[in-house]
């Protein structure tokens, strides 16, 4: 694999872009501190990759080493004043954000994000489910949710930041409903009268009635724990969205 070395090459570069940067007086003590501690964890993060590397992409190697030399020839005083203090430190950050990205594309990280996408998708589908014979309400805003929720799945296909966004600022509401659903299905079977009521409701017969509530009742658990241990993972591993 050419992969690992050109990670190894990518951290000395970034290495040169420290040396660089403590010569530099164009930026303010403060960004220049916070540049130098973004740097050094991109170079660690870089080194430490390339020895955990186990998948090969060259492509995308050679891309974060054109990145960092890039970078490297615009750490001095004449560029950063040319660029401006924001400019560079736009690209410094961007070095790091690759840094953190970067273990999900060569050291097989990547299928954590599929597990948080997988449970995402099916705490998804039990939340419409489980609003099926809820008041016409969570309907509602099930129907409004539609939209953001399937552009985050689009978005978290191809690790965008955006649909990282819209997932987390999209789970509150079904998980909140789910939990609702729960008690709900929980309290029509500890009722006495709560099956009757029900079948009544729905104009089925109690056995019927009985299914509906406990399939009910799987995907409001369903929809609570899966969404739950989604959001504990895209948050987890956050830094894999760009």
């Amino acid at each position: 694999m050419k992969s690992p070395k050109i990670l190894k090459e990518t951290a000395e570069v970034l290495k040169e872009v420290e040396e660089r940067l403590k010569e530099v007086t164009a930026l303010s003590p403060r960004k220049k501190q916070r540049a130098l501690e973004e740097i050094r964890e991109a170079r660690e993060n870089f080194l430490r990759l390339s020895e955990e590397a186990v998948i090969d992409n060259e492509e995308l190697a050679n891309f974060f080493l054109k990145r960092a030399t890039k970078l490297k020839n615009s750490t001095s005083n004449k560029v950063i004043e040319k660029l401006g203090e924001g400019e560079y430190m736009k690209d410094v950050n961007a070095m790091l954000r690759y840094s953190r990205a970067a273990p999900y594309d060569f050291a097989g990280e990547i299928k954590h994000l599929n597990r948080a996408h997988k449970a995402y998708v099916w705490g998804m589908v039990s939340y419409f489910a489980v609003t099926a014979f809820l008041p016409v309400a969570f309907k509602i805003t099930s129907l409004i949710l539609v939209i953001p929720i399937l552009l985050s799945l689009l978005s978290l296909k191809r690790r965008g930041y955006m649909g990282f966004l819209l997932a987390m600022s999209s789970i509150p509401i079904p998980m909140i409903t789910g939990a609702i659903a729960t008690r709900v299905y929980i309290d029509v079977f500890l009722s006495p009268n709560g099956i009757q009521e029900a079948a009544e409701g729905l104009g089925v017969s109690t056995t019927t009635a009985m299914v509906i509530a406990a399939i009910m009742l799987v995907f409001g658990v369903a929809s609570v724990v899966l969404l739950g241990y989604a959001a504990y993972m895209l948050y987890k591993h956050r830094h894999a969205f760009l």
